[in-house]
């Protein structure tokens, strides 16, 4: 929490808010600001601060070649009630309650030779696809886990992940998850050839960063100063890191080929109302800014 004295006046907001509220003008030079994280616990003038006038003048900037206010507030506010709404199931809560309950009911079913089962039903799926040309397996693995250890990874990795692109593209992560997931099946399946068939939502997983990657990448010329900032110094560098060492465990072709889908989709899928209010209005041919 972000405590801001001006003058009699103090202002209170989250940490992650700091550079939207400074580069409104909210926060003036002489403010005095305390924080555990940003100012270390001691009160601090702002204009002393790291990142204080860059985000101050790109906030001036950004409204004065606009001619409008910049929104200015910070991104993804609102994810986790998008994530998790008081009323009615999102499409994050569906995919988790979908992974949990298939491995639910098969644990239930199968005991203690669950582990063996599950290595045979991937198998079978195997064998349809290839014996009797029906692929089903291409949908079904991206529900069906090896063993918990491999249920929860997945499933951290799933909430936090669906949540972002949930927020951009609303229920279409869904689709996401589905077309994604199936192109990481389909790589897997091309690039071993041979069976049994890769089990787990970690390609649709890698589908589901894959698209939020394909936001970054379509829009960043359309987003706030600051928040093209941000995601060049953040998300993008955050996403390579948590991207590229486990790509290469595990299954890599069906992380692979997720992620190439899931960027493709991100191109592709039209997004939410709320990520399109994050964005700048696109320029006509006149020089005037048009919205959409």
């Amino acid at each position: 929490m972000i405590r801001v004295r001006i003058g009699a006046e103090e202002l209170r907001f989250p940490d992650g808010e700091w550079e939207a509220h400074v580069a409104r003008g909210e926060v003036p030079p002489s403010a005095l600001v305390f924080s555990l994280e940003l100012t270390r616990g001691l009160w601090q003038r702002a204009d002393t601060l790291p990142l204080y006038g860059f985000f101050r003048r790109s906030g001036e900037e950004e409204r004065r070649e606009e001619g409008v206010a910049a929104a200015g507030r910070p991104p993804f506010k609102e994810l986790p009630g998008v994530a998790f709404p008081r009323r009615g199931f999102s499409g994050t809560e569906m995919l988790l309650g979908l992974n949990l309950g298939v491995a639910l009911l098969l644990m239930l079913l199968w005991q203690g030779a669950y582990l063996t089962r599950v290595w045979d039903l991937a198998w079978s799926l195997y064998n349809l696809h290839v014996r009797d040309s029906l692929p089903v397996g291409f949908i079904a693995t991206l529900f069906i886990h090896a063993n918990l250890g491999h249920l929860g990874a997945n499933m951290i990795s799933l909430v936090i992940s669906s949540a972002f692109v949930e927020y951009l593209y609303g229920r279409r992560v869904l689709l996401i998850y589905l077309l994604g997931g199936l192109a990481g099946a389909i790589a897997s399946f091309a690039w071993k050839d041979r069976g049994p068939m890769s089990i787990g939502a970690s390609g649709a997983v890698y589908a589901l960063i894959g698209a939020f990657a394909g936001f970054v990448l379509r829009y960043h010329g359309r987003l706030p100063r600051w928040h093209r900032w941000k995601a060049r110094r953040i998300y993008i560098p955050v996403l390579v890191l948590a991207t590229l060492p486990s790509i290469l465990h595990a299954d890599w072709r069906a992380h692979t080929g997720g992620f190439v889908g899931g960027v493709l989709l991100g191109l592709l899928v039209p997004l939410h109302g709320r990520a399109r209010d994050l964005l700048l209005p696109r320029e006509r041919k006149t020089g005037r800014p048009e919205l959409g």
